[in-house]
């Protein structure tokens, strides 16, 4: 007797599954219909970007494996790479802003993929790490350039999907890209930087001929008409802004706890498994960004961008202050899942509230002038943080971390409050 390989109710319920799953799809995915081919250009680009850093995955260890450098000189080479990503970021708003924002993204770009073409050449010499600290003028001073570009393209009521996708396509190429990074890294330092040069180059051409910058840029209210003062007393007749950058450094100062407390605190908990163990966890970070930034942008849609850096605070506050307390692996793993919530609200909020309150003819400006208070975070952090742990007591600085979070959150929720004056004013 013949027996069909599916019974019809088994057939009916599988397809009835996909169908709800494909509607739910359809749900998360239907507010990014329509942004057009240029801002997907840019998703793109940003992507193939971000996969190509190479040489930031592995400078520490370029420094210290290849160049032999010692720790103390391994971290000042750093510090002065950030150091001089800051003020590539305040350079390039001031270019951008006078030739154009595409215009300077592509130089900026363009320009740092060369050096790194340069050192490939020429890694093993003395003078290779002054070289790198000079390129990251370049490639620090095109990041907040395409939050400017992004602005520029995005309508108005899009700005917080056009963001969390950015963010979205930040984290695809930061969770594949280190992988490639290691190989090259043990097989072949010269393909380090020429895979790092090769990879921002594409970006360049992607940008150059996909993205078309829009005649008339996308305003929300008066906040963003064109303001004729220069761009600095622009910025500080903001007050508000002048807070918001307060804030803008309080969580950076506190995230950066992620690349310098955590693996501290995680070796020393899990001794010669940490290594291993932070690997994970640095995945397990990119899988949920990749997972749930975009379920967590379109369930937070109606939310004012700094409400969600509240509760952003509130999912740090939790997060870090877990690792006060000793922890095995899981523990360091719910931790994980918890403070990366917190980073997803915070990141996709961010640059839709600065949008919102940059004047269009300064948006590059302002958008560097933020970038320099999120980087002096990351100099601050570690400075702190190392102060802190000199006796290996982490748990005073995830303590001290946690309260910093909840000074953020506090703060977030009442500048929130004079932000909803503003707009009604304006309304």
């Amino acid at each position: 007797m013949y027996r069909p390989l599916f019974h019809d109710s088994a057939f009916s319920g599988y397809s009835g599954k996909m169908m709800r799953l494909m509607n739910l799809s359809a749900k998360l995915l239907a507010p990014y219909r329509g942004l057009g081919p240029s801002l997907w250009s840019m998703f793109f680009a940003t992507m193939i970007n971000r996969f190509g850093d190479f040489v930031g995955s592995f400078l520490a260890l370029y420094l210290s494996r290849i160049l032999q450098y010692d720790a103390a000189r391994t971290g000042l080479t750093i510090s002065l790479v950030f150091t001089a990503s800051m003020a590539g970021s305040l350079f390039s708003g001031w270019v951008a802003d006078r030739i154009g924002r595409k215009e300077a993204l592509l130089l900026f770009q363009s320009t740092g993929a060369f050096i790194n073409l340069i050192l490939s050449f020429l890694f093993h010499a003395a003078w290779a790490p002054a070289l790198i600290v000079f390129g990251s003028l370049f490639r620090g001073g095109a990041r907040p350039l395409i939050g400017a570009v992004l602005t520029d393209l995005a309508p108005a009521d899009k700005r917080k999907e056009v963001f969390g996708l950015q963010y979205w396509s930040i984290n695809v190429g930061v969770a594949l890209g280190p992988l490639v990074a290691a190989v090259l890294f043990e097989r072949s330092i010269p393909w380090l930087f020429r895979g790092d040069s090769l990879t921002t180059f594409i970006s360049v051409v992607l940008i150059a001929r996909g993205v078309r910058m829009p005649r008339i840029t996308h305003v929300a209210s008066s906040l963003e008409h064109h303001d004729e003062r220069g761009a600095i007393r622009a910025f500080v007749s903001r007050p508000i802004l002048l807070a918001f950058a307060v804030l803008a450094l309080l969580s950076s100062t506190t995230y950066s706890q992620t690349g310098f407390g955590l693996p501290m605190t995680v070796s020393q908990v899990m001794g010669q498994a940490g290594p291993r163990s932070m690997g994970y966890l640095m995945s397990l970070n990119a899988v949920v960004v990749i997972l749930f930034s975009i379920p967590i942008a379109r369930l937070l849609r109606s939310w004012t961008p700094l409400l969600c850096m509240t509760l952003s605070g509130f999912f740090y506050v939790v997060g870090f202050g877990m690792l006060a307390w000793p922890l095995p692996f899981w523990g360091f793993a719910l931790s994980t899942v918890i403070w990366t919530t917190g980073e997803i609200i915070s990141s996709i909020n961010m640059g839709v509230f600065l949008a919102r309150h940059s004047p269009a003819n300064w948006r590059a400006s302002f958008q560097s002038f933020m970038g320099v208070c999120y980087s002096a975070g990351w100099v601050l952090g570690p400075l702190v943080g190392g102060w802190m742990a000199r006796s290996d007591n982490y748990a005073l600085l995830w303590a001290a971390t946690a309260g910093v979070c909840l000074l953020w959150l506090v703060a977030a929720f009442f500048v929130d409050r004079w932000d909803r004056r503003i707009l009604a004013y304006e309304a």
